[in-house]
C-alpha cells in the first residue's frame, strides 16, 4: 500500500522573542505522529506563520496560509494530508475554515489534527461536522477573550492605571507579598532624558540633533534592540518624536486615541500638560503636512527603508571601477572629453541607508535603477490586482465585509459576461453579446464607484487603478505623482544580500520586501 504524503501548516499567535519555538514544537510532535502512521513528510518546508493571529481581530496577514489556499485552489498542494497541530492553529474564523475544508474536499485532501490523534475526511459528513464545530468553538473563544481584554483595558483606563509593559521613564513598585502594583515613580536615569528632549524641542532644536547627541553620549535607546542581526541601533529622529507625543508623560491617560481629562492617573507627569500641548503644535503643526513632495530626482529617496535599522535611504554615487584592457588586463586611462581633459570614471547611483544619527556606517545599498524597477513592478501588480479595492484602506468598522460583497458583485458581472461571450460565439449571436454588455456595463461602473466610495485611498491611486495600472499609464505620470502613489501603497524594505547572491550581477528581487499599506 502506498504511503500517504503529508504537508504541515504551523502557526503561533505571539512570538515576542522571534525564536519560532512554538511552531518548532508543533513540527516535532507532528513528525512523531507521522512516523506512527507510516506517512511520508513532503520535501517542501511546512507552511509557517509565526507571530500571526488567526482571529478576526488580527492586524497582520498570514502569508503562508494564503499560499496554502492558493496551492489548493491551483491543485499544486501535491500531498494527501494537511496536518495541523490543533484546529485553532488553522483558523479562528468560521468562514475562513469552511473555505479551507471545502478546498480540501475538492482536492481529496484529508486533514490530520495532532492533538486529536485523528485523520478527518472532509468528504465524510460526520468528519466535516466535527471540523466545523471546532471552528465555531475557536471563533467563540477568540471573541470571548477579546471582549474580556477590552473590559479590562477600559476599566484600567477609567481607574487611571497603566496598560501593558512598564513605560520608559518610569519605575513600577509592587507589593512584595501580593504582587499588586502599588505606585509608579519617575525613573532616576530615564525621566531626565524625556524632560531634556522636551525642553530642547521647545527651544527649537531638531529631532536629529537630539538623537545624535543622545547617541554620542551613549544613552541607551528607549526601545532596546531585540533582534540579534540588528546592530548599530540607537536613538533616531522618529523615536524622539514618537516619545514626546505620548500623553502619559503629561500625566494623562489615553484610551482608544482619546485623552481622558477627568481621570487621575497613578503616575506623576514628567512634562507639564501646557508644555506638552505646545510640543504637539511644534512637532505637528496643523497647517503643515509632511508628505515629502519636494522636487525629488529619484523615485524612492526617503521612501525605501533599510531592512536592518529601519532608517530611510538617500542617493549615493558608486564608482563603476576602472576599466581594463581585455587583452592585457592593464587598467585603461581615464576617459577624456573633446578638449583632452580627463573625465571621471564611470559611476552609477544607489539607494543607501542613512544609518543612525551620531554613529558611523550604513547597513544596505541597492542600485537605483534596480530598486526602481522592482518597486514599480510590485506597485503596478498590486494595484492592477482584482482584489486591490477590497484590501485598500478602510473608512470604518464594518466596511470590510461590504467592500468584499461589492467586489464579489463586480466579479459576478464579469463572469456572467464571459459566459455570454462563450454562448454568443457558439451560436454566432453577437447581437446578444452587445445587448448584454450594454445592460451590464453600467452596473459594473456603478459597483466600481461604490467600491471607491468605501475605500480610503489617495485619489491618484484610485485613478491609476481605474486605468488598469499599466506601465504606459505609470510612465506618463510625473515623478512627484509616482512618489505619492508609492508612499500611499507600500514601504519598500531593502535587505542585505544573502550568501548565495553575493557577487551576482543584475536585479536581485529577493532583497526587496514590500510592506503594504
Amino acid at each position: 500500500m502506498k504511503s500517504m504524503i503529508v504537508r504541515e501548516y504551523l502557526r503561533v499567535s505571539k512570538d515576542s522573542k522571534g525564536t519560532g519555538k512554538s511552531p518548532d514544537q508543533q513540527h516535532d510532535e507532528n513528525v512523531k505522529a507521522f512516523e506512527r502512521q507510516g506517512w511520508l513528510l513532503h520535501q517542501e518546508p511546512p507552511y509557517r506563520d509565526t507571530d500571526r493571529s488567526a482571529s478576526r481581530f488580527a492586524r497582520k496577514g498570514r502569508e503562508d496560509f494564503k499560499r496554502l489556499i492558493t496551492d489548493l485552489e491551483e491543485d499544486t498542494f501535491n500531498a494527501d494530508v494537511l496536518a495541523i497541530w490543533e484546529s485553532s492553529r488553522g483558523s479562528r474564523r468560521v468562514g475562513e475554515w469552511v473555505d479551507l475544508v471545502d478546498l480540501c474536499k475538492e482536492r481529496s485532501v484529508c486533514i490530520w489534527v495532532t492533538t486529536h490523534g485523528r485523520l478527518y475526511d472532509p468528504a465524510n459528513a460526520r468528519d466535516r461536522r466535527s471540523l466545523l464545530e471546532d471552528a465555531v468553538d475557536a471563533e467563540y473563544e477568540s471573541d470571548k477573550s477579546s471582549e474580556r481584554i477590552q473590559r479590562d483595558v477600559r476599566a484600567a483606563a477609567e481607574g487611571g492605571r497603566p496598560h501593558g509593559k512598564n513605560m520608559y521613564g518610569y519605575h513600577r513598585v509592587y507589593d512584595q507579598k501580593s504582587g499588586e502594583l502599588e505606585r509608579i515613580e519617575p525613573h532616576s536615569e530615564q525621566a531626565p532624558i524625556i524632560q531634556e528632549a522636551a525642553q530642547r524641542i521647545l527651544e527649537g532644536q531638531s529631532f536629529y540633533a537630539v538623537a545624535k547627541d543622545f547617541n554620542e553620549r551613549g544613552i541607551p535607546p528607549r526601545r532596546p534592540t531585540r533582534m540579534q542581526h540588528r546592530t548599530n541601533i540607537g536613538w533616531t529622529p522618529p523615536a524622539v518624536k514618537q516619545m514626546l507625543t505620548m500623553p502619559a508623560y503629561a500625566g494623562k491617560r489615553q484610551h482608544r486615541g482619546e485623552i481622558l481629562d477627568n481621570v487621575e492617573v497613578m503616575w506623576p507627569a514628567l512634562i507639564e500638560y501646557e508644555s506638552w500641548q505646545k510640543l504637539q503644535a511644534i512637532m505637528s503643526p496643523p497647517e503643515r503636512k509632511r508628505t515629502n513632495d519636494w522636487p525629488a530626482k529619484y523615485l524612492l529617496t526617503g521612501i525605501a527603508i533599510c531592512g536592518v535599522c529601519g532608517a530611510p535611504t538617500r542617493i549615493g554615487k558608486q564608482n563603476a571601477g576602472r576599466r581594463k584592457d581585455k587583452a592585457t588586463g592593464e587598467p585603461l586611462p581615464r576617459p577624456i572629453d573633446e578638449h583632452g581633459n580627463e573625465l571621471p570614471y564611470p559611476h552609477y547611483y544607489t539607494y543607501v541607508c542613512v544609518g543612525v544619527p551620531g554613529k558611523t556606517g550604513f547597513h544596505v545599498a541597492m542600485r537605483q535603477e534596480h530598486l526602481d524597477e522592482v518597486v514599480t513592478e510590485l506597485v503596478l501588480t498590486r494595484i492592477a490586482g482584482p482584489d486591490f479595492m477590497a484590501v485598500a484602506g478602510v473608512r470604518g468598522h464594518g466596511v470590510d465585509a461590504e467592500r468584499h460583497a461589492v467586489l464579489a458583485e463586480i466579479i459576478g458581472y464579469h463572469e456572467y459576461l464571459d459566459s455570454v461571450r462563450k454562448e454568443a460565439a457558439e451560436k454566432l449571436r453577437f447581437d446578444l453579446l452587445l445587448d448584454q454588455e450594454a445592460r451590464i456595463g453600467p452596473k459594473i461602473k456603478d459597483a466600481q464607484k461604490k467600491l471607491e466610495r468605501l475605500t480610503e485611498m489617495d485619489p491618484l491611486v484610485l485613478k491609476l487603478a481605474r486605468s488598469g495600472a499599466s506601465r504606459q499609464a505609470w510612465d506618463a505620470l510625473e515623478l512627484s505623482v509616482q512618489r505619492r502613489i508609492v508612499r500611499s501603497v507600500v514601504t519598500p524594505r531593502i535587505n542585505r544580500v544573502s550568501g548565495d547572491a553575493k557577487g551576482k550581477r543584475g536585479v536581485n528581487r529577493d532583497r526587496v520586501v514590500a510592506v503594504w499599506r
